[in-house]
């Protein structure tokens, strides 16, 4: 699978709140993922490793962006259904 880069403008002012610019770049490679995995265009599995951590870890961060992990359109009587033999 390719990879591709992509250059995000950030105010000179971010720097002298306290956030190096490895710093930045982090967070914005963590709310690209974040927004990925909720718009459902990656799983959780991979944008964790892309960001170098466990699913575990993913999981907590996305709670940290307010975003579920858990697919809140799926019916739940329907999976109960399902599930039974």
């Amino acid at each position: 699978m390719g990879m591709r880069t992509v250059d995000v403008e950030y105010p000179d002012d971010a720097l002298t709140s306290g956030l190096t610019e490895d710093q930045i770049k982090a967070l914005a490679r963590e709310a690209l993922y974040v927004k990925l995995y909720e718009q459902g265009a990656i799983s959780s599995g991979r944008a964790a490793q892309l960001l170098s951590m466990t699913r575990w870890e993913f999981l907590d961060l996305l709670g940290r962006y307010g975003v579920s992990y858990l697919d809140e359109s799926a019916d739940l009587d329907e999976e109960v259904r399902r599930a039974q033999p």
